[in-house]
């Protein structure tokens, strides 16, 4: 056979193996063991919990795994699946850990002999951050929670509402929502997954409802936690946090009056104000917002 025909068949062999692993993951294993890389992926997502993917794109040499190994790496540094061992692992490992609260995913190439390995060889890796989908939790079904919700969904947040209210709690008039609760208050924050990036917005229908909800969400993880509000009632509802025990440092983590200041008057306005101080939350972005300053 000619050696273009041998390149051929080596080329092919490669894209079928590589779509194989893509199909089925227990074709990865290690010494023997199945690995269930995707169902790993798929428990982080329902778990709200980072990981990274790690695949071997090229390999040179005596490299340890060959083009299409994968290695998934949790945010505690514990791993599924394998590219290889020793210091190349150990890199990667590293690596992932960086990027864990990353969008962007980073490619790396390494002379195996520069990092010690003896068995000679290079290898291309493609390292991928899977990260959940921030968790986007809306107290107040009226109008305002309503369009909010609506471009949660839009800004790819896993959205929940939540109301009091059966007649505004109602899947029908929230089909874009992912949860929609109608419950007391109380008992349905007992009943929430909150975590460190879940973001929290009250808009109830009654300032009292507000500061209630609000109380007991301090005492909660959240990523970021905003509430409506004249300037008049935050500043009351501030003191009556103070008069209650709460210390100043966590009333300093509170967006109220909430949103972006762009002079919003209607419904629709100011649910893209807060929108767009959700998604600067979201970046780490720190942005001119409505938020009483506490030396005002």
């Amino acid at each position: 056979m000619s050696s273009r025909f041998l390149i051929f068949l080596s080329i092919f062999a490669r894209t079928i193996s590589l779509k194989r692993l893509r199909i089925d993951s227990k074709l990865i294993n290690v010494q023997g063991r199945p690995m269930d890389i995707f169902e790993e992926i798929v428990a982080a997502k329902k778990a709200g919990t980072p990981v990274v993917l790690a695949t071997v794109i090229e390999s040179l040499g005596s490299a340890p795994r060959e083009e299409g190994a994968r290695m998934l790496i949790r945010a505690d540094g514990s791993i599924a699946g394998t590219i290889g061992g020793g210091a190349i692992e150990k890199k990667i490992v590293d690596e992932a850990l960086q990027l864990m609260s990353a969008s962007s995913p980073k490619f790396i190439r390494y002379e195996l002999k520069d990092i010690g390995m003896t068995c000679g060889g290079g290898m291309s890796v493609f390292l991928e951050p899977l990260l959940p989908a921030a968790q986007l939790i809306i107290f107040g079904a009226g109008h305002i929670g309503n369009v909010l919700s609506r471009i949660g969904k839009m800004l790819d947040f896993n959205v929940t509402v939540v109301d009091n209210r059966p007649e505004f709690a109602d899947r029908a008039l929230l089909p874009w929502a992912d949860i929609v609760i109608a419950e007391d208050y109380q008992k349905a924050i007992d009943a929430l997954n909150l975590t460190d990036n879940t973001c929290l917005v009250i808009l109830t229908h009654k300032h009292v409802h507000d500061v209630q909800v609000l109380e007991q969400l301090l005492h909660k993880p959240f990523r970021y936690l905003g509430m409506i509000g004249s300037r008049t009632k935050v500043a009351k509802a501030f003191q009556q946090l103070r008069d209650n025990g709460v210390d100043e440092t966590m009333i300093q983590k509170i967006h109220s009056p909430i949103g972006i200041d762009i002079g919003a008057n209607t419904p629709a306005e100011i649910a893209i104000s807060i929108a767009a101080e959700l998604v600067a939350a979201r970046s780490g972005k720190d942005v001119s917002n409505l938020t009483l300053r506490r030396d005002t």
